[in-house]
Parts: structure tokens; C-alpha cells; sequence
């Protein structure tokens, strides 16, 4: 056989190998929509949460209006949570809200949107716009399903979330408060007091107030600040400072 006639061969047979090699294994989007479906689920299960965003996503994207896509996009948003994709998981549990899912997953899906802010609110230093959200959605979970599991727990980080912002606007305070600018200092300890005056930061905000009037020289302003400690807060430790202390003769 002549050389060019044998690497024509070679090529030819290449060819079939290679179409052969393509063929036996599909990738997810020539799959069809009842195999990217089965596969995703049982990726899911398995906890093979990387393969089920891919094949769920797919399925999702190429098969609007199917019977099955409330449940896809459940198993969705929950991988992304496993995946700590807590955004794009937010996302697709109001998606599932807005496509009016059965009633079985409401409940699941308002909780999934609670969860996923309240991963995602960071500490007191950093911005608080994910907190706030979190305390929007999670008071929605409590507000809807009162005496469930997922309402109790969901008021447990309402609070947690609450004492987060609270502790943001006492430090944002306390920034001003150590450079000498008390009116503005006083402007966040006022909101952690009105705004979070369930917070454990209150009555310490409160005696920042005072501290901050004194150093003004807004004595009336000052002593209200105190008297309002004293009333509102009589047990906290702040309370119970300006108690010693005025006994003693040393407050204001």
C-alpha cells in the first residue's frame, strides 16, 4: 500500500475512533430533559452537589413550563447552599416563590431565602445590607408560619440579627466618639437605642449618649440620658455602674 493511500487509512480510522469516543458518552447538554432531570436528582441525593447545580441548571434553563421544575429548582437552591453559593440560592428560592410552587414548598422556599441572607450577613464592621435582608425575610418566616420549626428558628437569628445591627450603628458611634465628634457620635447611639432597643448594645449606647453630652457640656441632656438607663435598663451592668456611681458621688 502506498504511504499517502496508508495515512488517508489513518485518518479515516481516527475519524471513526473519535466519533465513537463522542457518541458514547454525552455531556449534559445533549442529554435529554428526562436524563438531565433523573441525573440532577440523583446527583443531588448523593450529595454530589457540583454535578446537580450543573445538570439541574441545565434542565431548568431548556425546560420552562415543565410539571417537574418547582422540584429541580428546590433541589437547585439547596445544593447551592450545600456549595455555599448563598446568593445565587437566595435567588432561586424567590424564583421558585414567583413560579407559585406547590404549597409543600412555600414554607421551605421563604425559610431557604431566610437562611441564605443570614449566612451571608457578615460581621458588625463590614456593610450590613445582607443583614437587613435577612431580617426582612426571616421575619416574613416567622410572621407566615407561626409555631413552625423553621419560624422558631428563624426568630432565633431575627435576634441575632438584630443585636448585629445594633452593634454596627454603637461602633459607627464610637468612631466619632473617640475622635471628639459627639453630636455625631450621638446620632448612631440614638439609632441602636430607638431602633434596637431589645438589643443587649442599648444601654450601653445609652451611657455613650450621656458620656457624650457631658463632654458637650448638655447637662439636662445628659442626666435624661442616665435617668432613661436607670428606667429602662435597671439590671444591665451599665445601670448598675451609674447606680454605684451616684451613690458613691462621682456620676456626671
Amino acid at each position: 500500500m502506498r504511504p499517502a493511500s496508508l495515512l488517508r487509512l489513518s485518518l479515516a480510522l481516527a475519524g471513526l475512533l473519535l466519533l465513537a469516543a463522542c457518541g458514547g458518552k454525552q455531556g449534559p447538554a445533549q442529554l435529554a430533559p428526562d436524563v438531565l432531570f433523573e441525573r440532577g436528582m440523583n446527583a443531588y441525593r448523593a450529595g454530589s452537589y457540583g454535578r446537580a447545580v450543573d445538570l439541574l441548571d441545565r434542565f431548568l434553563q431548556g425546560n420552562l413550563g415543565d410539571p417537574r421544575t418547582a422540584e429541580a429548582r428546590m433541589a437547585l437552591a439547596r445544593s447551592r447552599m450545600e456549595r455555599r453559593d448563598y446568593l445565587l440560592a437566595a435567588g432561586d428560592f424567590t424564583r421558585l416563590l414567583n413560579e407559585s410552587p406547590p404549597d409543600s414548598l412555600q414554607l421551605p422556599a421563604r425559610f431557604g431565602i431566610c437562611q441564605a441572607y443570614q449566612r451571608l450577613s457578615p460581621k458588625p464592621p463590614l456593610d450590613q445590607e445582607y443583614t437587613q435582608a435577612a431580617v426582612t425575610y426571616c421575619e416574613s418566616v416567622a410572621s407566615y408560619y407561626p409555631g413552625t420549626s423553621q419560624a422558631n428558628q428563624a426568630t432565633q437569628w431575627v435576634g441575632e440579627l438584630r443585636s448585629r445591627l445594633a452593634q454596627k450603628s454603637y461602633e459607627t458611634g464610637m468612631f466619632y466618639f473617640k475622635r471628639g465628634a459627639y453630636d455625631a457620635g450621638v446620632i448612631y447611639f440614638n439609632q441602636a437605642v430607638e431602633q434596637y432597643p431589645d438589643t443587649p448594645v442599648a444601654p450601653a449606647a445609652l451611657l455613650r449618649i450621656a458620656e457624650s453630652y457631658d463632654r458637650i457640656g448638655y447637662k439636662e441632656e445628659a442626666a435624661e440620658a442616665r435617668a432613661r438607663l436607670l428606667r429602662d435598663y435597671p439590671q444591665s451592668t451599665e445601670a448598675l455602674t451609674q447606680q454605684r456611681a451616684a451613690g458613691s458621688g462621682t456620676t456626671g
